[in-house]
């Protein structure tokens, strides 16, 4: 006869879990409004992890209130543990919220702690026939453990690990069984607790005592017996001691508190409400992980919807032939704005090939035609037509045939010369307003697929960007949970994840119908959201002006490419192999040994062991695990002939992995070139980043970095035109600041350097050294990323008063120019954000005078203030030119265009016979870009590839 398993009371030591998740997740997770949310989170992830891997019948969460009794027995009890942080301590009443939210009740009685109560807890579960498991870290909670109870213990570190501690594994562990934990930690005592042991008495003679007289009473019963004589002598002189420590270490099971199986019921819990606080924590990835409540549905209405529950009233249609297409086409034509969405193959825009577009004219409606495929999908990896969720669809459309089979539906699908004879006007159609979520993707797939975008007006993305520019959320997905309180349906539901993903084209059309169409949807619901919000914010102008009229333009960019030339980067391959070969052999012979440089642990031992260098404070992390990365490296240069050959090997090892053997595999086949994505909302501060490869880190500093851009060439017949500002950050300074030593060096067009140096090292123009125009340079730069004297001395080899020195006669000089950056300091203080001079904003709500943070991360964030307004204005210029010039060269009828935008520099591919009149046209559009009050310069190069360009 099989045993009928016994229900299970999952009993969460709160506390320690929030002290485990507050240490173990980063402090930066925090939401889009500055609220730090790394203890909560971490708890809550915690709290799920448990109730999937546990499955308990009931759940219930203890906590410590203020003093105990044991505190009272002892008033050195737990004295040496740390104060609670007080950034911790604002997250408790959220995490009491998760938990109150998630109907879990909370057990505390004044004067006992969780152990206390959770022993009480157990031990009436055990009565009930309820099998228990304990959530701690905390060891004390081993002498609960018995045929009913169990531990499920995660040890502390960078690694945390859970561990399932029963009647076995405690005894395997300490050797003693749970009963007698209590008495050992009376005999050692508890460093963590600050209970006090017999001095003497270890852990290795504890546990032999203890195996050798069974309990604590027997040994003192039997005292005379005991061995060695020292520990026989330390026990009997510290009798006291020991009973002290025993009372203190005892956990207290006969407590005034009842258990109500009940009340601790899992998943009885209102599934909106819990949906709306992780909406309102932006903890997105765990609502997914959520158990499917049993509660009744609350009476009031839900703050967040499903994507089923959305969808309950709309009207979503698969579009099975030229007719319906051409009745949703009318439709959009007579909407007011109209979203767009493409399902693909492959995330790179580049490679992928188009499944369908879906269009939505009106909020609730949505339309997807799926392209007939040339190979239907094999059936196996489809659902029948009768699993899928039910749809709410128009009164003369279904979404599939009832009783349709999978062998129909995969022949949905209209053919793509349909999709661009019907739909493609309506895209191409300037006059038909568009919104899409990460529009140049899906601009760019459109285009290959032969039907090119125009009329784009709405990018939420970007929008919701450009109102929390430091979000990591934005994606369509993140959006319409945090502003439209759905929970929609992921990618991954329709194509798995991992090695058992597939791809859109092998997914039902009617699956992927309800997918697409609810993109749209939610995209056209977001639009007047995200308009209120951008002009609340005053980001309109700035979204209207720069960031739309931009998404074309690097769509463009990004389809063009970039032409490389192989057969350079297969002998510069050969080379770098010849020079880390030989830098190998140089390495193992100044160590003395052959070892592999890449170990981080056999390196530590060569350079701090065998070679005793000594070791910077930077070369172990704050958890003790062994740092060398290369800024540790470059701390210990000239220590020894062997740390600048491994910063040069490890150099020239990124250089030959990340660029010369990666970029040939990234050539696209069918274009012969490289595309790398530019990503629009990349930055905070508004600088497009690069990905894919990314092309904006190619190193410049070393002459073997540079070879790198030796292989990035143009066609045969063409040239390379390279667009660079000159010191745009310094000019933007100096018109912000107005200071009149900084605009008068750039007025007189001196070298501002020079200049620098001249003023602070008080001597004529002429007799700046390089040395002193170096350090002026270091400054001048370094001012705009809010540098102070440690980091210039860092630079600079300077000590650090002699830096503190540079600074302060620099700024007697430049005084205007330390009253605008103090300025910024104050502003994101006061207001909580600080502006470009296009208004683009980035918030700093961690540095209100209200908010705690600690010292060294406000300092970080106040240089990230000041440096915020001048790169942003810097990002905005280059942004403006590229709109303009983009523009200017279609009006001029020149094939010169842009291929890659990298910071304050723009380079472009031209036919010879057009250098002259795309050099000109480049320099008047990018000097005219924006207004200062000193002029923007321009150098200009020209060139056969991206390395050999000169002067123009």
């Amino acid at each position: 006869m099989t045993q009928q398993k016994l229900p299970t009371l999952v009993l969460i030591d709160g506390y320690s879990q929030a002290f485990r998740a507050y240490y173990g997740v980063p402090l930066q997770i925090a939401t889009s409004h500055g609220e730090q949310t790394n203890a909560v989170y971490g708890f809550t992830s915690m709290l799920l992890n448990v109730i999937a891997d546990e499955k308990p019948d009931y759940i219930a969460v203890a906590f410590d209130v203020g003093r105990t009794f044991r505190h009272e027995q002892f008033e050195g009890y737990k004295s040496t543990r740390a104060k609670m942080p007080d950034d911790m301590a604002r997250q408790v009443p959220r995490i009491r919220q998760v938990v109150e939210a998630l109907n879990i009740p909370i057990f505390e009685i004044e004067g006992y702690e969780a152990d206390d109560l959770i022993g009480a807890l157990s031990r009436q579960a055990s009565a009930q026939g309820v099998h228990s498991i304990l959530v701690s870290g905390d060891r004390d909670l081993f002498q609960l453990v018995n045929e009913h109870v169990r531990v499920r213990y995660t040890a502390g570190g960078p690694k945390p690990k859970t561990s399932i501690y029963d009647v076995a594994a405690v005894t395997e562990r300490y050797g003693l069984t749970p009963s007698q934990v209590i008495d050992y930690k009376a005999l050692v005592g508890d460093t963590s607790d600050n209970i006090p042991g017999v001095p003497g008495i270890g852990e290795k003679t504890a546990t032999t005592l203890l195996q050798t007289f069974g309990t604590l009473d027997n040994l003192l019963a039997r005292l005379a017996e005991a061995k060695p004589p020292r520990a026989r002598e330390a026990i009997a002189g510290h009798l006291e001691q020991i009973a002290l420590a025993r009372q203190l270490a005892t956990i207290i099971t006969e407590l005034p508190v009842t258990l109500d199986l009940n009340a601790c019921r899992t998943r009885d819990f209102d599934h909106s409400r819990v949906v709306a606080l992780f909406r309102e924590l932006e903890f997105k990835s765990l609502i997914e992980r959520l158990p499917q409540s049993e509660a009744a549905p609350a009476e009031a209405e839900p703050a967040a919807v499903t994507d089923d529950q959305a969808q309950a009233g709309v009207a979503y249609r698969l579009l099975t032939t030229e007719s319906e297409l051409a009745e949703i086409v009318a439709l959009c034509r007579a909407a007011p704005l109209v979203a767009f969405d493409v399902e693909s193959t492959s995330t790179d825009p580049m490679q992928a090939q188009l499944v369908g577009v879906a269009l939505s004219w009106a909020e609730g409606h949505g339309a997807y035609a799926a392209v007939a495929l040339d190979n239907p999908p094999p059936s196996t990896v489809l659902r029948e037509t009768s699993d899928l969720p039910l749809f709410a669809v128009m009164p003369d459309a279904e979404m599939t045939r009832s009783g349709a089979s999978v062998a129909e539906t995969q022949a949905v699908g209209l053919p793509i010369g349909t999709l661009r004879r019907v739909l493609g006007p309506l895209l191409a159609d300037p006059s038909v307003a568009k919104a899409a979520h990460n529009a140049s993707y899906d601009m760019t797939v459109l285009n290959e697929a032969g039907m090119p975008v125009n009329g784009l007006a709405w990018d939420t993305m970007l929008a919701a960007w450009l109102c929390e520019p430091s979000s990591h959320n934005l994606g369509l997905k993140d959006q319409a949970l945090a502003r439209l309180g759905i929970a929609m349906t992921e990618i991954q539901a329709l194509i798995g994840k991992g090695k058992a993903q597939i791809t859109m084209d092998q997914v039902e059309p009617a699956r992927v119908a309800r997918y697409a169409s609810a993109d749209v949807d939610m995209t056209l619901r977001l639009v007047p959201l995200l308009q209120t919000e951008m002009a609340q914010k005053r980001q309109t102008e700035l979204f209207d002006t720069v960031e739309m009229p931009l998404v074309p333009v690097i769509c463009a960019i990004e389809r063009a490419g970039v032409l490389l030339d192989v057969p350079f980067l297969k002998r510069m391959e050969l080379d770098l192999a010849q020079r880390l070969t030989l830098l190998i052999q140089e390495i193992h012979a100044l160590a003395g040994l052959a070892f592999n440089i890449n170990s981080t642990q056999q390196l530590a031992d060569v350079l701090f062991g065998k070679l005793a260098i000594p070791a910077t404070s930077l070369a172990r992390t704050p958890t003790g695990k062994i740092s060398l990365t290369a800024g540790v490296l470059e701390g210990m240069a000239g220590k020894h002939p062997i740390i600048d050959k491994i910063l040069e090997y490890r150099q020239l090892g990124k250089l030959q992995s990340t660029y010369v053997l990666a970029l040939p595999n990234l050539i696209n086949p069918r274009t012969g070139r490289v595309h790398t994505s530019f990503n629009q909302a990349g930055a905070e501060t508004g600088r497009l980043s690069s990905s894919n490869p990314n092309l904006q880190n190619i190193p410049i500093r070393t002459e073997i970095g540079r070879q790198v851009r030796r292989a990035f060439i143009a066609p045969t017949g063409w040239q390379l035109i390279a667009a660079d500002y000159s010191q745009v950050e310094l000019r933007i300074v100096a018109h912000a600041s107005r200071d009149p030593n900084l605009l008068g060096a750039f007025e007189r067009g001196e070298d501002v350097h020079a200049s620098t140096a001249a003023a602070v090292y008080g001597v004529p123009l002429a007799e700046v050294t390089k040395a002193m125009r170096a350090r002026a340079k270091t400054v001048n730069f370094g001012l705009v990323y809010g540098q102070g004297a440690y980091g210039l001395a860092q630079q600079t080899g300077m000590t650090t008063s002699e830096a503190t020195e540079f600074i302060s006669r620099y700024f007697t000089i430049y005084a205007q120019v330390k009253t605008y950056l103090d300025s910024l300091r104050v502003q994101a203080s006061q207001v909580g954000y600080v502006e470009t001079l296009l208004g683009r904003r980035r918030y700093f709500p961690e540095l209100a005078p209200s908010a705690k943070t600690p010292f060294n991360v406000r300092q970080g964030l106040e240089r990230a203030a000041i440096n915020a307004p001048i790169q942003g204005t810097s990002a905005d210029i280059i942004k403006l030119a590229m709109i303009r010039l983009a523009q200017r060269l279609q009006e001029a009828g020149l094939r010169a265009r842009m291929i890659l935008q990298v910071h304050d520099e723009l380079v472009l591919e031209a036919p010879e016979a057009e250098i002259d009149r795309a050099v000109a046209l480049v320099r008047e559009v990018m000097s005219n870009a924006f207004t200062l009050c000193i002029p923007l310069k321009v150098d200009v190069e020209v060139g056969p590839n991206w390395l050999e360009t000169e002067a123009y």
